[in-house]
């Protein structure tokens, strides 16, 4: 009898010893053995296995992320479902361990991190890994911000600035954290930041007159003047916003307790006008890059730093030079000629068209008389068209040149290319006399072979005088019809009529008609 009491003491003692004890609040840990539905089965060493909700395995996405043999920790209820398994929660365990995070944070003044979940009255719920603490809306940045929803789903390290652990709720200030940082960073900064020091630093952004670089939370100004040795139109022709860039302090002021720094780039070379008239004579023909375009000329840098103007007067020897700079464009490689170096004022004068000759010069061994070329038109007038066949070099088309009839002009417009003849050659007056006309047989040469006396033709009337009329009979002959050979035709300019040749005088290029044909 008495070893029979002593087995049953000894068997519930077996008992207990194969089992764990928990208590409700206890955080288990255990390995996942069964997924069926919506419960994921967890052995916890229990007398019985533990379940768990499979939603809270399931993302935002309705992905389920859990698999047999993974290790959980879940709250532990001591309460049964229906089926007499324990009832856990994996969601409430991870709520109390990162509230336990959050004060341990709090206490230990560190930062924690956690994502931005929702919009909330007065600013934003974080998740810290499922423990939900409140983010005011005037704490995310070191400035007010205006898009709240821009912030939903990103992840940050906050500051923990109040806590009730009574209640279990935090307030939390990213803007905290970031304003410690700002401020041993600038700590660090201003122990570097000496006059002459160099730097590397970010453009943080770009004005008319100048550039501000972000040295790693102090800003410092280079001016436009400071940005480089040449002249330069604007600072963003030479940077952007977020170029790292090398500058050295040149100026520090303490204004109202307030520090202001001034850097420089174009102080980390040498000054390129230094010792200028050593590399650069008056006369030489150099090479160069145009850098800018302007009304009055074109900026070419012949040398890093060194630029020089031509004026638009020294860009050619047309006679048009604000059109001569629509040939060119930035980044050109140019021949010019210095012609005047201003060492104090960092000036220097270049011209384009002195590297090539006078075009006047040779213009009798380039044109002569009789020569048929082609050119460009630019310009028409009533008195003829100009016509430009080289560099400095037009011609005029007078208008009795342009048609052997005198009613035909053509149709020409400005920029049009044309054949012509040379007509004459002036070297000392700078002038060539062109003909279009001269390009096609004069119609007066064989006016005998087409037409004689007595012959009755159809005419164009093209103009009436006092003294009679005159009539076109072909592209280039007028004939003159004295009044009193009218008879009773009452002609009217525009029209056309029959008329009889009376007389005809090649020599003279002289048609007498009649319009009395009876």
């Amino acid at each position: 009898m008495l070893n029979e009491e002593k087995d049953v003491e000894f068997s519930a003692n077996y008992y207990d010893d194969a089992f764990k004890n928990f208590d409700s609040g206890d955080i288990v840990k255990g390995k996942v053995i069964d997924i069926r539905e919506d419960d994921v089965f967890v052995d916890i060493g229990y007398k019985s296995e533990g379940v768990i909700n499979i939603k809270e395995f399931t993302d935002e996405n309705g992905n389920v992320n859990v698999n047999i043999g993974d290790e959980v920790e879940a709250l532990f209820f001591n309460k049964t479902d229906k089926d007499g398994f324990e009832i856990l929660s994996k969601a409430a365990a991870d709520r109390i361990k990162s509230w336990r995070k959050v004060v341990e944070a709090h206490k230990n003044n560190e930062p924690i991190k956690g994502v931005i979940k929702s919009l909330v009255n007065g600013g934003f719920s974080v998740d810290i890994n499922g423990f939900l603490a409140f983010l005011p809306g005037s704490q995310v940045e070191l400035h007010p911000i205006k898009n709240y929803p821009f912030y939903v789903g990103k992840e940050f390290e906050f500051k923990i600035v109040n806590i009730n652990e009574g209640k279990k709720n935090a307030v939390l200030s990213r803007k905290v954290l970031l304003e410690e940082i700002k401020k041993k960073q600038e700590e660090e900064i201003w122990g570097r930041i000496k006059e002459g020091a160099v730097l590397t630093g970010k453009i943080k952004n770009i004005t008319d007159y100048g550039i501000f670089v972000d040295l790693g939370g102090v800003d410092g100004l280079v001016h436009i003047t400071d940005m480089s040795w040449s002249r330069i139109g604007h600072p963003s022709d030479m940077v952007n916003i977020g170029d790292e860039i090398d500058v050295k302090v040149i100026k520090i002021e303490d204004e109202d307790k307030q520090k202001k720094v001034y850097l420089g780039m174009k102080q980390l070379t040498q000054d390129p006008w230094q010792d200028i008239e050593e590399k650069f004579e008056v006369d030489s023909i150099v090479k160069g890059t145009i850098v800018n375009i302007v009304e009055y000329g074109l900026f070419v840098e012949i040398e890093k730093g060194i630029e020089g103007l031509v004026h638009k007067s020294e860009i050619t020897y047309d006679k048009y030079p604000s059109k001569a700079k629509k040939m060119y464009n930035i980044g050109d490689e140019v021949e010019v000629k210095i012609i005047n170096i201003d060492t104090q004022n960092r000036r220097m004068s270049l011209s384009v068209k002195q590297c090539k000759p006078y075009p006047w010069e040779t213009i009798d061994e380039k044109y002569k008389k009789g020569d048929i070329v082609e050119g460009i038109i630019t310009g028409i007038k009533e008195f003829g068209i100009f016509v430009k066949l080289d560099e400095g070099v037009e011609g005029l088309v007078h208008d009795k040149d342009i048609s052997w009839d005198k009613e035909d002009r053509g149709q020409f417009s400005i920029g049009d290319t044309v054949k012509v003849v040379v007509l004459s050659v002036e070297k000392e007056k700078e002038r060539i006399a062109l003909g279009i006309k001269q390009l096609t047989k004069d119609p007066w040469e064989d006016v005998d072979k087409k037409y004689k006396p007595g012959d009755v033709v159809e005419a164009e009337i093209v103009s009436i005088k006092p003294f009679g009329a005159f009539v076109k009979i072909d592209k280039g002959l007028e004939s003159l019809i004295p009044k009193s050979e009218f008879g009773s035709f009452e002609p009217q300019k525009g029209e056309r009529a029959e008329v009889r040749i009376l007389k005809l005088e090649k020599d003279r290029k002289k048609l007498i008609s009649s319009f009395n044909i009876e």
